[in-house]
């Protein structure tokens, strides 16, 4: 066994034999440390990534090895480190390294939503499981309600508002990636993998997809692609009328105020 710490933990972590193990900070800041594990394994060059959040800030941490588990939609979680209360240390994942991985937008964004629908099905009879791992329940009236609460818009929430929230609020729950963006949609060789899942929630997943159409609407520079609405619903078997579309873009302009930076 090497004497250096880190090559001992990439091992363990690993199981399996590794050497020369060197690390690189990426970013550091008050709300999240990434760091970069380069090794050798196999006569091979590899890399990892720890990412480490602050303990009110984890939900990743406890979230991401079940949904690992469930789909390949989501980084491969390698272990995880979680800190007794009186430690004063930050939980931390070590997972499969994919900053550099060029954004699915680059290509046709219908296949994020085929990878949000895969990871809704995988998870789809574990609600219990995903609310004791700290998502939260967040529908879509309850959204709309925490934005008049809070003030956190330029106008009042009006009556068309709350009734595009209450009109969503009819749709099933599912677990809701929160912030589905040309960002947080990487392609791999297996595919599209969503990462960043710090301000996932139950809730509509219409809202994931009206972040999305938004967001690749700037990404591209080209009008918003509505075929994506219409794509999600042929995945879930749910027909996605104008009436919804219009309801899940009001209803998620106004989440963006209340849901987590």
């Amino acid at each position: 066994m090497s004497d250096d710490p880190l090559t001992n933990f990439i091992a363990r972590s690993l199981r399996a034999e590794v050497s020369d193990v060197r690390s690189e900070v990426v970013i550091k800041n008050r709300s999240v440390e990434l760091e970069r594990i380069r090794f050798r394994q196999e006569g091979e060059d590899r890399t990892v990534l720890v990412k480490r959040v602050p303990p009110d800030d984890s939900l990743e941490v406890q979230l991401l090895p079940f949904l690992a588990r469930k789909t390949d939609r989501v980084p491969i979680v390698r272990s995880r480190g979680i800190p007794p209360p009186a430690v004063p240390a930050w939980p931390w994942l070590l997972t499969e390294e994919l900053i550099d991985a060029p954004s699915a937008c680059h290509g046709d964004p219908a296949a994020i939503v085929r990878a949000k629908a895969v990871v809704e099905r995988a998870v789809a009879n574990d609600q219990p499981a995903l609310r004791a791992l700290g998502a939260r329940t967040l529908a879509p009236p309850t959204l709309v309600d925490r934005v008049a609460e809070r003030a956190l818009i330029d106008r009042p929430i009006d009556a068309e508002a709350r009734s595009a929230a209450d009109r969503l609020g009819e749709l099933p729950t599912v677990l809701c990636h929160g912030d589905l963006v040309c960002a947080n949609a990487r392609q791999t060789d297996r595919g599209v993998v969503l990462v960043e899942w710090r301000r996932a929630y139950l809730g509509c997943g219409l809202l994931d997809v009206a972040r999305l159409v938004a967001d690749v609407a700037a990404f591209t520079g080209e009008n918003e692609r509505d075929d994506l609405f219409e794509r999600y619903g042929e995945l879930i078997g749910m027909t996605v009328t104008s009436d919804l579309k219009r309801a899940a873009r009001l209803v998620e302009k106004a989440a963006r105020a209340v849901l987590p930076d």
